[in-house]
């Protein structure tokens, strides 16, 4: 399933991709080469600040992946259930009328 799924993206890559291709030629043909440079460079702009933008945010997001394996910043499993990682040390209490004990 999932490698079919890899398909479907790979081929509609290369059909937008061609079709962008195809856009621009005519678009090249039809306003000329200066004309089209200029818009190339202002789009290039756009498409570079885009993608600084997508590797940030990649970034971003495999770091709290990362401390999700590590097992920080993991969520309870249930509404009362407490979730402790790294070095901690104190009384931990759960429930209605608990009795914590120090020893």
């Amino acid at each position: 399933m999932t490698d079919m799924r890899g398909r479907v993206f790979m081929w509609g890559g290369a059909i937008v991709t061609l079709a962008a291709l195809s856009a621009l030629t005519v678009h090249f043909v039809h306003v000329g080469l200066d004309d089209a440079d200029k818009l190339a460079s202002v789009l290039g702009l756009f498409v570079a600040v885009a993608g600084l933008w997508a590797s940030v945010y990649g970034l971003r997001t495999e770091r709290q992946r990362r401390d999700e394996r590590n097992g920080r910043h993991t969520p309870p499993a249930q509404g009362r259930s407490i979730t402790i990682s790294g070095d901690n040390n104190g009384i931990a209490s759960t429930g209605d009328n608990t009795t914590n004990i120090q020893r």
